[in-house]
């Protein structure tokens, strides 16, 4: 191995950073892909799975075997509140695989004799987490039942981007908790991934049984965790799932995405977006859709022929955010459409522009797909993926970051536990409009429908009498 690598892996070990070191063995050749540059990488989809897994192994591509040894931090649990919940919880999370941490200043509590063999520190949770360090391989759990021991472990985990954060009481108790935290300045997004009442609901009727609910939480959260989104220091995205007790999505709104900055090359003779069909131009087709959904604000992404686009959406309550890098592709249209979304915006629906089947129902089912587990939802039919795609907040990042003429297809193979797949009996995720022949065959399909005739031989009698 070259220095360089060697060196690079060994700073990402020691920042508690994942990553996968790919080997050619054909030929020798490495090289270093860290966590936050998975999504975009031509290997996303066996690089998502090994980091997921954590586990090094032999993987062959397009006919190259390649081998790939994972580097990914020991996960931890940070547990406040040295209670008997806790007693049971630490064994059986060390015998899982996690390095436990009990905080509590109450020393009558956090003695050796209750929790022997553990890494238990009797002080106030801002002191301990100063130096022991919160990442995103890092679980909160807060059992003291006691706001002033578990609120600034709470604030910190949830700014340092722990990948689960949840937190002892019933429902009235949190809701108290989250004005405490919100008065500490804790953003909405973040409050409402705070999983509480902690646990899955399993019934869980006794201290040991608590435990064992508030362990495969965990667990659930870790095998999760959404790849490939990156921050700042180059660790993985991970932290803020949602809430434990229910699928429904985690507070917030919906807002739609439409991609209308395209060159439309295919079609030389007119701007296809502007095209009419049906009497209406195909982008607002596109629009109305999104408009007849409930997903707000409805954001138009503009580039090429901005200004026609502009003009054949006239008068409908849309936001406008133009690309002026459109020709460089599909991704700086789609990054500039998510970077102009309010923060109180939890999830999206992305559309294209040229798509003009499309119902305001459908962006609704796909947008109420995302819960806490599931943070990409996709339309299904005839066993095929279509558009559009509906996405978390939390893969914001890893959108914004992709780069060139591509779309997320590699997000969603990196991601490929957390994606839904929402049924539809149509095959209007599949119709777009590319050609004046395509435009022409579904304008003349419309008709047929309406008309109750055999659109596919009317069109093959006009394109023979045209000959």
């Amino acid at each position: 191995m070259e220095l360089a690598l060697l060196d690079a892996m060994n700073a990402e070990r020691a920042a508690r950073r994942a990553c996968v070191l790919v080997t050619v063995l054909a030929d020798g050749r490495q090289r270093l892909v860290r966590a936050g540059e998975v999504a975009a990488d031509p290997l996303a989809e066996p690089l998502g799975e090994a980091l997921r897994t954590g586990r090094s192994g032999l993987v062959e591509v397009a006919g190259e075997k390649l081998f790939l040894t994972v580097e990914v931090p020991p996960p931890r649990l940070v547990i406040t509140g040295a209670v008997h919940i806790s007693q049971a919880l630490a064994p059986m999370a060390t015998l899982a695989g996690l390095d436990v941490t009990i905080i509590d200043p109450r020393t009558a509590f956090a003695t050796p004799e209750r929790f022997p063999g553990v890494d238990l520190r009797a002080e106030w949770p801002e002191d301990a987490l100063l130096r022991l360090g919160l990442d995103p391989f890092t679980a909160v759990a807060a059992l003291s039942h006691e706001a002033r021991i578990d609120d600034s472990a709470l604030v910190a985990a949830l700014k340092a981007g722990c990948f689960y954060v949840g937190a002892l009481g019933s429902r009235r108790t949190h809701a108290a908790r989250l004005e405490r935290l919100a008065g500490r300045g804790v953003p909405p997004e973040a409050r409402a991934s705070l999983r509480a009442p902690i646990g899955l609901d399993i019934g869980a009727a006794n201290p040991a049984e608590i435990a064992v609910s508030v362990l495969a939480q965990v667990i659930a959260a870790l095998r999760r965790m959404p790849l490939g989104q990156g921050k700042e220091d180059g660790a993985p995205g991970v932290a803020k799932p949602g809430k434990a007790k229910t699928d429904a999505a985690p507070a917030g709104r919906a807002a739609a995405v439409v991609l209308a900055a395209g060159l439309g090359s295919r079609m030389p003779e007119a701007h296809k977006l502007t095209a009419p069909l049906g009497g209406v131009p195909l982008v607002r087709r596109a629009v109305e859709a999104a408009l007849a959904s409930t997903a707000r604000p409805v954001v138009v992404v503009t580039g090429h022929e901005a200004d026609g686009v502009r003009a054949a959406l006239g008068g409908l309550d849309v936001v406008f955010a133009h690309n002026p890098d459109f020709a460089a592709g599909l991704s700086t249209s789609l990054r500039a459409g998510i970077l102009a979304l309010p923060e109180q915006v939890d999830r999206a629906v992305v559309m294209l522009g040229d798509m003009p089947a499309i119902e305001g129902a459908l962006v609704d089912r796909l947008a109420g797909a995302i819960d806490t587990e599931r943070l990409i939802a996709v339309p299904v039919a005839q066993g095929k993926r279509g558009n559009p795609v509906a996405w978390s907040r939390r893969l914001f990042p890893a959108l914004t970051a992709l780069a060139g003429d591509v779309g997320a297809r590699a997000i969603i193979a990196a991601n490929a536990g957390l994606v839904a797949e929402v049924a539809c009996e149509d095959e209007a995720i599949f119709l777009d409009v590319d050609t004046r022949d395509e435009l022409e065959a579904l304008a003349l399909h419309e008709l047929a429908e309406h008309a109750d005739v055999d659109a596919d031989a009317a069109l093959e009698a006009m394109r023979a009498e045209d000959a």
